[in-house]
């Protein structure tokens, strides 16, 4: 890792306010992402991965969203302290995103080369003919066959993988450093998922880009990520690199998203399902806020909230039964 990261969140802390309630969606969320590294952040759906991606982006609408502590520092510059305008022209030439629903993210009215083009035309980078020329060469980067072509078909004419690779290509035409992929292989076939995945690492390596990955998918972070910060209820409640974490967790939630994938060389055995939901972000519990789901929940753990203990190098996580997660895993 390079002295300075690309990206550092510190403390990070959003809330949702609808008036009868005040929604706690991120915690105190802290994490970190150098140069060519990806960082994947892992977690159920409402443990607040995207609303964390949607702060940094400061693409969330205030009201209702708040953010009411914790700094967001890339490349040392405190993001959400800049004049919005400033941001705006950061996006998309120093850290661009690629959400997780291609499909309502892109405009249906206008053709895919023509809204490629227009990050070129915004920026003042080229217009004309020469915006569209490299629209085109986007296409054929990101493995869309016949790009001339299909620059001039619109949303509706492309598959969900054709669809992400589009995403994606208007993610990286500006050369950002930093991409943050938000659930990139959602509700695409396996083998669709593998290819996108293979796009996004080759493209990172290309570039020598910082990448954060947002998903709920074990497998994908197995594959492609250098560190994870795994979430619930809005805080990480454990991190470090992911060989490291996935090997030996060290949080009881950790071990249940392991236990609850199925295995191959287990034939005919039961998986180990999370019981329960996650918590309701407005009442979240007390102590541990896994604690209603764990199956090492002690007294302690209703009682007091977690401290973060170090596992091994490099790794932290917030239990108070680190030493029976590791028996257990």
């Amino acid at each position: 890792m390079r002295d300075q990261p690309v990206l550092d969140v510190d403390d990070l802390r959003v809330e949702f306010r609808t008036g009868r309630e005040t929604i706690h969606a991120v915690n105190g969320v802290s994490f970190q992402v150098a140069t060519g590294e990806t960082a994947a952040i892992l977690g159920e759906s409402g443990s607040g991965k995207s609303v964390t991606a949607a702060a940094i982006m400061r693409l969330l609408q205030s009201p209702p969203a708040f953010v009411t502590g914790g700094a967001v520092r890339f490349k040392g510059k405190d993001v959400l302290a800049m004049p919005i305008a400033d941001w705006r022209d950061s996006c998309g030439r120093e850290v661009a995103m690629v959400f997780q629903d291609a499909l309502m993210s892109l405009n249906p009215v206008f053709s895919v080369g023509w809204q490629i083009a227009e990050l070129f035309r915004a920026h003042s980078i080229a217009s004309g003919r020469a915006a569209d020329e490299r629209a085109v060469e986007l296409l054929d980067r990101v493995g869309i066959p016949d790009p001339a072509r299909r620059a001039k078909d619109y949303t509706h004419q492309f598959s969900g993988g054709m669809r992400q690779r589009v995403m994606i290509a208007m993610a990286i035409a500006l050369g950002p450093d930093l991409l943050i992929a938000d659930e990139p292989t959602t509700a695409l076939d396996v083998t669709v998922q593998a290819q996108i995945m293979e796009l996004l690492e080759g493209l990172r390596e290309e570039a020598d880009m910082a990448m954060i990955l947002i998903t709920h998918d074990l497998g994908v972070v197995a594959d492609a990520a250098d560190n994870v910060a795994v979430m619930y209820a809005g805080r990480v409640v454990e991190r470090g690199p992911v060989g490291d974490v996935l090997r030996r967790p060290g949080h009881a939630y950790t071990l249940a998203l392991l236990d609850s994938v199925p295995r191959v060389q287990s034939k005919g055995g039961k998986l180990r399902p999370i019981v329960g939901s996650p918590p309701d972000l407005a009442r979240i519990p007390t102590g541990c806020a896994f604690h209603p789901r764990c199956r090492f929940a002690t007294d302690i753990c209703r009682r007091e909230a977690p401290p973060a203990v170090a596992v091994a190098p490099g790794c932290s996580a917030e239990c108070h039964h680190v030493e029976r997660v590791f028996n257990d895993g």
